[in-house]
Protein backbone atom coordinates (compact mmCIF):
# COMPACT_ATOMS: atom_id res chain seq x y z
CA UNK A 1 0.00 0.00 0.00
CA UNK A 2 3.12 2.37 0.83
CA UNK A 3 3.95 1.65 -2.48
CA UNK A 4 0.78 2.83 -4.29
CA UNK A 5 0.98 5.93 -1.91
CA UNK A 6 4.38 6.96 -3.33
CA UNK A 7 3.55 6.19 -6.85
CA UNK A 8 0.72 8.60 -6.43
CA UNK A 9 2.54 11.06 -5.37
CA UNK A 10 4.95 10.73 -7.82
CA UNK A 11 2.04 11.09 -10.36
CA UNK A 12 0.69 13.75 -9.06
CA UNK A 13 4.03 15.90 -8.43
CA UNK A 14 4.42 15.06 -12.13
CA UNK A 15 0.79 16.18 -13.43
CA UNK A 16 1.57 19.75 -11.29
CA UNK A 17 5.03 20.42 -12.59
CA UNK A 18 3.68 19.91 -16.58
CA UNK A 19 0.51 21.95 -15.74
CA UNK A 20 2.91 24.64 -13.96
CA UNK A 21 5.27 24.16 -17.46
CA UNK A 22 2.34 24.65 -19.52
CA UNK A 23 1.33 27.46 -17.62
CA UNK A 24 4.97 29.48 -17.06
CA UNK A 25 4.94 28.55 -21.54
CA UNK A 26 2.04 30.58 -22.07
CA UNK A 27 2.57 33.39 -19.73
CA UNK A 28 6.05 33.89 -21.05
CA UNK A 29 4.50 34.13 -24.28
CA UNK A 30 2.74 37.52 -23.08
CA UNK A 31 -0.62 36.67 -24.90
CA UNK A 32 -3.52 38.86 -25.14
CA UNK A 33 -5.23 36.30 -22.82
CA UNK A 34 -8.83 37.53 -21.72
CA UNK A 35 -9.04 39.54 -25.55
CA UNK A 36 -11.76 38.63 -28.07
CA UNK A 37 -12.38 35.67 -28.70
CA UNK A 38 -11.91 34.77 -25.04
CA UNK A 39 -9.71 33.12 -22.43
CA UNK A 40 -11.07 29.13 -22.66
CA UNK A 41 -10.88 29.88 -26.96
CA UNK A 42 -7.29 30.95 -26.59
CA UNK A 43 -6.56 28.45 -24.61
CA UNK A 44 -7.49 25.39 -26.36
CA UNK A 45 -6.14 27.15 -29.27
CA UNK A 46 -2.94 27.93 -28.36
CA UNK A 47 -2.60 24.09 -26.69
CA UNK A 48 -3.96 22.58 -29.73
CA UNK A 49 -2.56 24.15 -32.54
CA UNK A 50 1.17 24.71 -33.94
CA UNK A 51 -0.17 27.07 -36.73
CA UNK A 52 -0.74 31.13 -36.28
CA UNK A 53 -1.84 32.83 -39.43
CA UNK A 54 -3.01 35.79 -40.28
CA UNK A 55 -6.34 35.72 -42.07
CA UNK A 56 -9.02 37.75 -42.93
CA UNK A 57 -12.13 38.05 -40.61
CA UNK A 58 -9.79 35.60 -37.53
CA UNK A 59 -11.52 35.80 -34.14
CA UNK A 60 -8.18 36.53 -32.70
CA UNK A 61 -7.48 40.66 -33.58
CA UNK A 62 -3.85 39.75 -33.62
CA UNK A 63 -3.67 37.54 -36.52
CA UNK A 64 -5.73 39.75 -39.01
CA UNK A 65 -3.78 41.12 -41.40
CA UNK A 66 -2.58 44.71 -41.52
CA UNK A 67 -2.57 47.51 -44.80
CA UNK A 68 0.10 49.70 -45.08
CA UNK A 69 0.53 52.62 -46.62
CA UNK A 70 3.69 52.16 -48.25
CA UNK A 71 4.00 50.77 -51.75
CA UNK A 72 4.95 47.29 -51.55
CA UNK A 73 8.57 47.31 -52.69
CA UNK A 74 8.89 49.73 -49.69
CA UNK A 75 7.41 48.30 -46.93
CA UNK A 76 9.35 44.81 -48.20
CA UNK A 77 12.14 46.43 -47.21
CA UNK A 78 11.02 47.35 -43.96
CA UNK A 79 9.84 43.45 -43.27
CA UNK A 80 12.98 42.56 -43.95
CA UNK A 81 14.39 45.47 -41.69
CA UNK A 82 11.86 44.27 -38.84
CA UNK A 83 13.17 41.07 -38.78
CA UNK A 84 16.83 41.82 -38.98
CA UNK A 85 16.00 43.41 -35.39
CA UNK A 86 14.22 40.67 -34.04
CA UNK A 87 16.69 38.47 -31.75
CA UNK A 88 16.30 34.69 -32.69
CA UNK A 89 15.16 35.24 -36.24
CA UNK A 90 16.82 34.39 -39.18
CA UNK A 91 15.85 35.11 -43.03
CA UNK A 92 16.96 31.91 -44.62
CA UNK A 93 15.23 32.49 -48.32
CA UNK A 94 13.83 35.96 -49.85
CA UNK A 95 12.06 36.45 -53.05
CA UNK A 96 12.14 40.16 -53.82
CA UNK A 97 10.06 39.26 -56.92
CA UNK A 98 7.17 37.94 -55.08
CA UNK A 99 7.97 40.01 -52.08
CA UNK A 100 7.91 37.12 -49.63
CA UNK A 101 10.68 35.23 -47.46
CA UNK A 102 10.88 32.17 -45.14
CA UNK A 103 12.55 33.07 -41.58
CA UNK A 104 13.51 30.33 -38.63
CA UNK A 105 13.27 31.57 -35.69
CA UNK A 106 14.90 30.07 -32.64
CA UNK A 107 13.73 29.29 -29.12
CA UNK A 108 15.74 30.79 -26.32
CA UNK A 109 15.27 27.22 -24.30
CA UNK A 110 14.99 24.10 -25.94
CA UNK A 111 16.50 25.72 -29.50
CA UNK A 112 12.82 24.51 -31.41
CA UNK A 113 12.70 26.36 -34.27
CA UNK A 114 9.49 27.63 -36.10
CA UNK A 115 9.15 29.07 -39.54
CA UNK A 116 7.54 31.84 -40.49
CA UNK A 117 6.64 33.06 -44.15
CA UNK A 118 5.72 36.49 -44.55
CA UNK A 119 4.11 38.24 -47.63
CA UNK A 120 3.46 41.29 -49.04
CA UNK A 121 0.60 41.37 -50.97
CA UNK A 122 -0.50 44.55 -53.27
CA UNK A 123 -4.27 45.44 -52.70
CA UNK A 124 -6.19 47.40 -55.02
CA UNK A 125 -7.00 50.91 -53.86
CA UNK A 126 -3.11 50.94 -52.54
CA UNK A 127 -2.35 49.91 -49.61
CA UNK A 128 -0.22 46.61 -49.63
CA UNK A 129 -1.45 43.85 -46.45
CA UNK A 130 1.61 42.06 -44.42
CA UNK A 131 0.71 38.52 -43.90
CA UNK A 132 2.04 35.53 -42.33
CA UNK A 133 2.33 32.06 -41.00
CA UNK A 134 4.33 30.87 -38.50
CA UNK A 135 4.43 27.02 -37.99
CA UNK A 136 6.08 25.22 -35.36
CA UNK A 137 8.49 22.02 -36.56
CA UNK A 138 7.98 20.22 -33.06
CA UNK A 139 4.60 19.61 -30.97
CA UNK A 140 1.16 19.90 -31.51
CA UNK A 141 0.75 22.61 -29.58
CA UNK A 142 2.70 25.67 -29.47
CA UNK A 143 1.28 27.56 -25.83
CA UNK A 144 0.88 30.59 -28.46
CA UNK A 145 4.22 30.61 -29.73
CA UNK A 146 3.84 31.38 -33.12
CA UNK A 147 0.61 34.49 -32.25
CA UNK A 148 3.73 35.45 -30.49
CA UNK A 149 6.17 35.50 -33.36
CA UNK A 150 3.28 37.28 -35.39
CA UNK A 151 2.89 39.87 -32.82
CA UNK A 152 6.89 40.58 -32.30
CA UNK A 153 7.00 41.30 -35.97
CA UNK A 154 4.39 43.50 -36.45
CA UNK A 155 5.74 45.51 -33.43
CA UNK A 156 9.05 45.32 -35.35
CA UNK A 157 7.47 46.80 -38.64
CA UNK A 158 5.97 49.64 -36.01
CA UNK A 159 9.36 50.51 -34.86
CA UNK A 160 11.23 50.82 -37.88
CA UNK A 161 8.37 53.64 -39.32
CA UNK A 162 5.71 50.78 -41.07
CA UNK A 163 2.48 52.03 -39.50
CA UNK A 164 -0.04 49.57 -40.10
CA UNK A 165 -3.91 49.46 -39.42
CA UNK A 166 -5.49 45.67 -38.64
CA UNK A 167 -8.44 44.46 -40.81
CA UNK A 168 -11.59 44.96 -39.10
CA UNK A 169 -13.99 42.01 -38.79
CA UNK A 170 -17.06 43.16 -40.95
CA UNK A 171 -20.25 42.86 -38.42
CA UNK A 172 -22.93 41.16 -40.63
Amino acid sequence: MRIVLRLLGLLLLVVVVFVAMLALGIRGNHLPMDDPPGSFVRLNTYLNTHVAETIEGSPFPELRPRSYTLPADALFAKVKEAIARLPRWEIVESKDDTRQLHAVVTSGLFRFKDDVTVSVVPQPGGKPQVTMRAVSRVGKGDLGTNTRHVMDLYAALEQVGAHGEVERMSSR
